[in-house]
Formats: structure tokens, C-alpha cells, sequence
């Protein structure tokens, strides 16, 4: 029974890290037109009258395949947030503008993500940022991730697996899929904790919440400055401040703004894109014998012995 969890977790791992072959790759399937007509039969598209409270955000959610969603483009289904397939795990597709200490930064992280440096799809796409076509083989990058590190407010919530939010008295529990993480967003009324009243950094920061209408506003400062922004490696200081800004806005989709303000590592605040989630029921996540949302521990013992033997080294080879 261990083995077979163990196989699970490597697997979980391999499809979580495993995409940065298919990415670094020539992989046709990155550039699906998110203009296409999908249909009204699209589940973000479609006409849906039930009704529903627009503060209750408790259930599961994913930006994934409806089958669940492993992360891979080949697995989404349409433009979900209309900035290209499920796949793409980037905070924005606007040009940043970098300070000089963001721009070191940025330089400094490897990413495995996105079109192979130097490739033809890289050289075909120069309106996209450098951020998006500078892709190394997963031995030779250095994702935090990589090694079992947490992801991260931003990119936790971009990866198109499932979160789960868990409302209670004082506070929304935000639980991540990928690497089974858990975050509280606070309710009880406390301030967002400015960078001078930070004591220590956190990976998954310090976030307080406030309804605006029927808009939960999420503020997050005090991230350790280690993870990453997106898969795509851009970074963020210690000063870094996010805001994420959740609406529902039907009874099973809800949508997501966010905005990065870093006056650190960039010169202006940073818009993401809109993200969109589709609400899934706990049964829906169902194998022969257990339902509810599944999750994927990144253990250490099995990325040294397992995956960086017959994956990372090898692709770095």
C-alpha cells in the first residue's frame, strides 16, 4: 500500500515539474487561439440563471480540465480566462517594468516554464516578454519548486489544480492541490501588516480579507521573497504587496483579479490577468473508494530518490 502512495505522490510531482519538458519543448498545443468560439455548451460561456449567494465562496475550485485538471495545456478544454489555455501559469501577459534590483532578480531565476530559449517558437514570438521564452531543461534551472519549496500566494492560486476555500467565524482557508498547502485569509478586521511591521517573512505571507460589496478583497504582504511569482519565474521583493480580488459571478464560476505592487523589483504595480475558476462538487473528485479534493505532498525523500533520477537529470543530459 506505501509503494502505491509513493507511485502517486511521484507521479503528482512528475505532472506538477514534468510540464517543464512539454514546455521547453516545440509543443504547438501552448499556442491554442483563446479566440476560437468554443460554443455556449462552454461551461464559463454558457447561460446559467440559478441562484446563489455571491459571499459564499466555500467548495472546491479549479482553472483545470473539468476531468480535474493535471496542469498541461493538452488538458484544458478553452480559454478559461481568455489569455490563452488553462495551461498558461503566468501572473500576467503585460510587458513589466522592472527596477534595476527587479531586473537582477528576474535575471537570476532559471525557469523550465515556457517557450526553450533560443528556440524558432521563441525567435516567432517577440511580442511576447523574454520572461516567457527563456526555458531551460529542468536540470539546469533553479525553480524553488523544484526542490519541494512552497509555491507561494500568486502561484499556488495560477496553477490550474484544484483550491479549496473553507469559510469560518474568523477567517477563509484557502487549501491548495498541488503541494497540499493551507493559507488563512483573515476576517476579524485586522490591517494588512506593512512592511515595517513584518516579523519574520512566511512563504504563504500574511493576508488579511474584506468584503467590497459582493468582492472579496484579499491583501497579502510579508512573502518570503525565495518563491516565485509564476512559472515563469518573475520574482517579488520583500515589499512586495498583493491583492487579490475575488468575484463570483455565477453560480459555479468565479473570477479573480490580481495586482502585484512592488515598488522594490518594479516601477509601476503590476496587473495579472482575469482568472477564471469553475466550481466543482466534493463528488465530483471520486475514485472506487473516497471523494473530496485530491492532493499532491511534494516530499523530498521522493524527489531525490525518484524523480530527479529518471527526469532531471536525465533532461539535463
Amino acid at each position: 500500500m506505501w509503494k502505491k502512495g509513493k507511485g502517486l505522490l511521484t507521479l503528482g510531482l512528475a505532472t506538477f515539474l514534468a510540464s517543464t519538458a512539454v514546455f521547453a519543448s516545440e509543443n504547438e498545443a501552448w499556442d491554442m487561439d483563446p479566440d476560437q468560439p468554443w460554443g455556449l455548451d462552454h461551461p464559463v460561456l454558457k447561460p446559467d440563471s440559478r441562484e446563489f449567494d455571491a459571499r459564499d465562496l466555500n467548495g472546491i475550485w479549479t482553472r483545470g480540465h473539468p476531468g480535474g485538471g493535471m496542469g498541461g495545456p493538452e488538458s484544458c478544454v478553452g480559454p478559461w480566462d481568455h489569455s490563452g489555455p488553462c495551461g498558461d501559469r503566468g501572473f500576467s501577459q503585460e510587458w513589466p517594468e522592472f527596477t534595476a534590483e527587479g531586473l537582477k532578480a528576474f535575471e537570476a531565476n532559471r525557469p523550465s516554464y515556457g517557450r526553450a530559449l533560443g528556440s524558432e517558437s521563441a525567435q516567432a514570438h517577440p511580442e511576447e516578454h523574454i520572461g516567457r521564452r527563456r526555458a531551460v531543461p529542468a536540470g539546469e534551472g533553479n525553480d524553488p519548486a523544484g526542490t519541494c519549496n512552497p509555491l507561494g500566494v500568486a502561484r499556488a492560486v495560477i496553477y490550474p489544480q484544484e483550491n479549496e476555500f473553507v469559510m469560518v467565524e474568523d477567517r477563509i482557508l484557502q487549501h491548495f492541490s498541488q503541494t497540499n498547502a493551507w493559507r488563512s485569509i483573515w476576517m476579524d478586521g485586522r490591517e494588512p501588516l506593512s512592511y515595517d511591521d513584518i516579523p519574520w517573512p512566511l512563504w504563504y505571507g500574511y493576508s488579511t480579507g474584506r468584503w467590497e460589496g459582493d468582492t472579496l478583497v484579499v491583501e497579502t504582504t510579508g512573502q518570503d521573497e525565495r518563491a516565485w511569482l509564476d512559472h515563469f519565474g518573475y520574482p517579488f521583493s520583500d515589499e512586495a504587496h498583493l491583492e487579490e480580488r475575488y468575484r463570483r459571478i455565477k453560480h459555479d464560476v468565479l473570477e479573480l483579479n490580481m495586482t502585484l505592487t512592488d515598488p522594490k523589483y518594479y516601477k509601476k504595480p503590476w496587473k495579472g490577468q482575469t482568472k477564471k475558476f469553475l466550481r466543482r462538487p466534493k463528488d465530483y473528485f471520486t475514485n472506487a473508494v473516497w471523494a473530496g479534493m485530491y492532493y499532491d505532498d511534494c516530499a523530498p525523500v521522493d524527489e531525490v530518490d525518484v524523480f530527479k533520477s529518471l527526469i532531471v537529470n536525465p533532461a539535463a543530459k
